[in-house]
């Protein structure tokens, strides 16, 4: 049977006009779309997962559906062996490859910069009778954080360069491992779960025993981030204190206690420890020595990046 040519398109949520700066490479493209441009794909995805992506809202729809969506597409993305019913003879693996290549480069986005971008919906298709047909639709996580991904002129050049120099997954396992946890924190409608994912992250990258959690892992994020002496004490006090509130939920279970800010204040910290790790390198024994060796505001390793 002949070849048919695949094409991909994703949904972003929670972006606006400025991330059309960024160049995703493979490939992969950033456009922005009317609601009546795209209504033919959004008409397919109706009924799949039980959910209606053609209500304006779903996918980032103003209410006049004047804003536009944004969207990822890839044209000829692969040719797969067509069927005798006019279909495509769906390579699994292969799709899902490309697929999940697009979607780490979404995720290395919310690490880069606060904001809870991702690819609400995204499909293969291909063209029958002039009209898109659609097959493996994916529905990502649910949005429970509508945090927005904005990007200054100045993060342009940065976010590029940390899309090109980073890979999902980590080398490091810790690393993954906190990396998983602080991307659960965008997942729960509850702050207290949210909380305890990013703690549990902080945990995992900085804690070199059993014993004085509290202290190591506030004075390691203190050494780790703090560009002096006094930006470490700061860092020290406030991650202390979240520290606190971490012990206050878990032994009275009151949500409560934590609130919004509480969230993104420690995933600010849990995003900046997991970038400055990456950048050092090498395995989090060698890192945890250094930091214990270290007073507030010293940061040797970036004396050697300037070298």
């Amino acid at each position: 049977m002949p070849k048919v040519a695949v094409h991909f398109i994703g949904f972003l949520v929670n972006v606006d006009d400025t991330i059309l700066n960024l160049e995703l490479g493979d490939g992969f493209q950033i456009i922005k779309q009317s609601q009546q441009e795209i209504t033919k794909f959004l008409s397919r995805i109706k009924f799949h997962y039980g959910v209606d992506a053609t209500t304006k809202g779903v996918l980032g729809f103003s209410a006049d559906g004047t804003s536009g969506s944004y969207c990822i597409v890839k044209q000829n993305a692969a040719e797969l062996e067509s069927t005798a019913q006019g279909g495509v003879a769906i390579s699994l693996d292969r799709l899902n490859c490309i697929g999940q290549s697009i979607r780490n480069k979404i995720r290395l986005l919310r690490l880069f910069k606060e904001g809870n971008v991702f690819l609400r919906f995204s499909f293969f298709y291909h063209m029958k009778d002039s009209e898109p047909a659609t097959f493996q639709i994916v529905r990502e996580c649910p949005l429970a954080d509508t945090s927005r991904l904005v990007l200054r002129e100045s993060d342009i050049v940065e976010a590029q360069l940390f899309l090109t120099n980073n890979k999902i997954p980590f080398v490091n396992p810790q690393v993954q491992l906190a990396f998983d946890g602080f991307e659960l924190s965008y997942e729960s409608y509850n702050c207290g779960l949210s909380f305890l994912s990013l703690m549990i992250s902080l945990e995992t990258l900085l804690n070199p025993s059993d014993h004085e959690l509290r202290y190591r892992i506030s004075r390691n994020t203190a050494v780790l981030l703090g560009e002096n002496k006094k930006y470490s004490e700061s860092i020290f006090s406030e991650v202390l204190a979240l520290y606190d509130k971490r012990s206050k939920l878990v032994h009275t279970g009151k949500h409560e206690i934590i609130n919004n800010q509480d969230v993104l204040n420690l995933r600010g910290y849990v995003r900046a420890v997991i970038k400055e790790m990456i950048k050092i390198g090498g395995d989090r024994g060698s890192i945890l020595n250094t930091l214990n060796a270290c007073g507030f505001g010293e940061r040797p390793w970036k004396q050697c990046e300037k070298q």
